[in-house]
């Protein structure tokens, strides 16, 4: 029995160490777009970074309202969805 609880809280231990992909969610306006470093910045100061899964700098302006989907990995927050609230 003993054994059977210190492996469940090495892996709970593991799991919690290296981060849980959650997503979050954000809204705010569009500061900046760094199209080199593919970072959207938000007047709130959150930097969301985008992968090429997610379509989204041509189709925004510095200004919008956006609502936006993030997973932590690596220390930064990755786009997973965003859309322009109208």
């Amino acid at each position: 029995m003993r054994r059977i609880i210190l492996a469940g809280t090495l892996v709970l231990t593991v799991l919690v160490s290296t981060g849980l992909a959650a997503a979050d969610d954000v809204q705010g306006r569009v500061k900046a777009i760094e199209m080199t470093q593919k970072v959207i910045t938000l007047d709130n100061g959150t930097k969301l970074f985008w992968t090429d899964d997610v379509p989204t700098a041509d189709q925004l302006q510095s200004g919008d309202l956006v609502k936006a989907r993030y997973e932590q990995r690596g220390g930064r927050f990755v786009l997973t969805e965003i859309e322009i609230v109208v």
